[in-house]
């Protein structure tokens, strides 16, 4: 019983059952009542005939004549027994005797009760027919009282009539009956399995479409047969599986949007639950922390971050620390958050990768501390030499020429400098200015070549140009290019050796051209080469300082070459010499 098929069938069955049986009941009940007073109004009449017919027309000893004359034919057509009985209960006369021999004696409660003067019916009492076969008999005795004195009972008429007819009729609308009702209950077990599954089916459906949906399947939809409370069901139905395939459409391209949004931030998101456990961490985590995908815990990131467990104890407050981790500075923020108002669900932790700003930060002091010394050297020679002037070297004409030629030297190095960081300035907040113009690459080098011979001659090195025959046009400020390709070719001639030789040569490619500056000089270690057109960087401090340089000039240079939308490389080998490459972009008259 399960199944609300079979419970909606044995319902149905049982009040069928019910009707039936009740309906049943009731019309055998009137049936009976119908034949017991059809028969009671028979027997009745039948007394009312016999007192009629033998009693007022016989004398005593004539009425078993009258009975023979009269009443047997119709008792016997009838299935009536009448008898005539004295005031004591003595049988007179009988439908079923012949003569006085085969006269019985009767007794029951209607003939007592008529020769007390009463009229009255028994039912139910067997007896025996002239076949001598047991038959049920509904008597009726009634008194037949004397014409002279009222009060007295002269006679008694007791009838029968055989209620085997009834009964068997009755018997026989039982068993109509019996059949009617299972022949109902099988009917009604079928109809009952066509209406259960009218109602059944539907919902057996909506059942297997409802488990689909929960499985993921979202593409339900169950056709509408009925007006009903099942169809408004079967379309409450639809548009709940319409709205949750709309609502989970939404939900999941806000999830992909999240997703990308945290995979492709910069900054690291771990989400931990309340126990502890790994919820969501982004790749950039695993970059920061330079962990492969291990199983991290909030007590494996607090160990990393060493923090002790008990500071986190009050969820309600952020923790903010930074650590190096690998030569990088990350700053860790920890947040608990909540999803209702009174529990805290977890800890999200935020890491921000801080490497740059940490660098700049130190560039920024390196840089103070640079400018600083770079100033400091020159502005000490120039304080130096004024005091002994002042003391009175300015007497010694020489002497004091000497040290205002010193004076001259150390300012032209401050001039320099602050020219230099003037132009690093204007780099920086945009607004220096370029006149470019169509120019030849090839006559800007030759010319770069003949300012710097003589001062390569000097130092008994050689510059070579292998100078192309065509021309080499692009679009840049003259003298912004000339600094450049100056400042590379004295840096060679600097850090190059006597007897040493400075190679310039020149290759078109498809779109630029590329300027090589090579020297056989001091080299540089492979470390430098990331870090030589940082502002104030030298590889060799003391000698750089010696030689007069501030650091600065291959940062310009680069400046000036990405303001041209060009490139500058730098490759060395320490102890073998550096090669240095300008790439210029072609000049195409579009």
């Amino acid at each position: 019983m399960k199944s609300i098929r079979w419970k909606l069938v044995f319902m149905y069955l049982t009040l069928v059952f019910i009707v039936m049986l009740v309906s049943g009941t009731f019309i055998i009940i009137s049936i009976n009542r119908q034949e017991n007073d059809k028969a009671r109004d028979e027997l009745v009449q039948y007394a009312s005939y016999i007192e009629e017919q033998i009693i007022n027309q016989y004398s005593p000893d004539e009425f078993q004549q009258g009975f023979t004359n009269y009443i047997v034919s119709i008792s016997s057509a009838r299935n009536l027994r009448g008898h005539i009985l004295d005031e004591n209960g003595k049988t007179l006369a009988s439908s079923t005797a012949t003569d006085a021999s085969e006269l019985q004696t009767y007794n029951n409660s209607a003939i007592i009760a008529a020769i007390n003067g009463k009229a009255s019916f028994n039912s139910g009492r067997k007896g025996y027919d002239q076949n001598a076969q047991v038959k049920e008999w509904i008597s009726y005795a009634c008194p037949v009282f004397s014409r002279t004195q009222p009060e007295k009972v002269n006679y008694i008429i007791f009838v029968q009539l055989d209620a085997t007819t009834i009964k068997s009729g009755l018997d026989r609308t039982i068993g109509t009956i019996c059949i009617a009702v299972l022949l109902a209950l099988l009917l009604s077990v079928l109809l009952g399995i066509l209406f259960a599954g009218t109602i059944t089916d539907p919902i057996a459906v909506l059942t297997r479409k409802a488990n689909l949906l929960a499985k993921g399947r979202l593409e339900q939809h169950v056709a509408v047969k009925s007006n009903d409370e099942i169809g408004q069901l079967t379309r409450s139905f639809n548009i709940m599986a319409k709205e949750l395939r709309k609502t989970l459409t939404e939900m999941e391209s806000q999830n992909s949007k999240l997703e990308i949004i945290m995979h492709n931030m910069t900054d690291g998101i771990l989400a931990f639950d309340e126990r502890g456990v790994l919820l969501h961490a982004n790749k950039i985590c695993y970059e920061m922390l330079d962990i492969d995908e291990v199983k991290i815990s909030l007590t494996w990131l607090l160990n990393k971050l060493g923090i002790d467990k008990n500071a986190i104890a009050d969820k309600t407050a952020d923790i903010d620390i930074t650590i190096e981790e690998n030569g990088k500075y990350i700053n860790v923020n920890l947040i608990p958050y909540t999803v209702s108002r009174r529990n805290i669900n977890g800890i999200i932790a935020v890491l921000h990768d801080i490497t740059k700003h940490q660098q700049l930060d130190d560039m920024r002091k390196e840089f103070v501390a640079n400018v600083s010394h770079e100033i400091g050297t020159p502005l000490t020679t120039v304080m130096g030499y004024t005091d002994l002037l002042l003391d009175g070297a300015i007497d010694d004409r020489e002497l004091a020429m000497s040290f205002l030629k010193e004076i001259s030297i150390a300012a032209e190095r401050m001039k320099l400098l602050r020219d230099d960081l003037l132009d690093l300035s204007r780099f920086d907040t945009k607004v220096n200015k370029f006149n470019k113009t169509i120019i030849n690459l090839v006559d800007l080098i030759e010319s770069c070549v003949r300012q710097n011979i003589i001062v390569a001659t000097n130092k008994k090195q050689t510059i070579t140009f292998d100078k192309p025959d065509e021309e080499m046009l692009i679009f840049a400020d003259t003298a912004r290019i000339s600094q450049v390709l100056t400042n590379i070719v004295s840096n060679a001639m600097k850090y190059s050796p006597e007897n040493s030789a400075i190679k310039i040569t020149v290759e078109e490619k498809k779109h630029s051209y590329y300027v090589s500056i090579a020297d056989n000089g001091i080299g540089m270690p492979k470390e430098a080469l990331t870090r030589i057109f940082d502002r104030f960087y030298r590889v060799d401090k003391a000698r750089s300082r010696a030689m007069g340089g501030n650091g600065l000039g291959l940062s310009i240079a680069k400046e000036i070459m990405d303001a041209h939308h060009g490139m500058i490389h730098a490759y060395s080998e320490l102890g073998k010499g550096t090669t240095m490459v300008l790439i210029f972009p072609k000049y195409t008259d579009l």
